[in-house]
């Protein structure tokens, strides 16, 4: 089992990684996901751990579902 430290980490990377490729900066990430700004900069730098309705939200922003989300955390921290 991961420690929190590990997933909060693959949630950081995973997440900014999919945001810079799609070109979208921390305020329309959070528009898109109807969540603040600030929630979004926290989970980049690994101070807060989403609950898996921002997990959902974030996800659709995206435009994946969650399992998918999930699926791209997991495979990081299997690095």
């Amino acid at each position: 089992m991961e420690s929190d430290a590990q997933l909060l980490n693959a949630v950081a990377i995973v997440l900014r990684k999919l945001r810079e490729e799609r070109n979208f900066s921390q305020e329309y990430l959070a528009a898109e996901a109807d969540l603040s700004r600030s929630m979004i900069d926290k989970i980049e730098r690994r101070k807060r751990l989403p609950s898996l309705p921002v997990l959902i939200k974030i996800a659709g922003a995206f435009g994946m579902s969650a399992s998918e989300l999930v699926k791209r955390i997991e495979i990081d921290l299997n690095k």
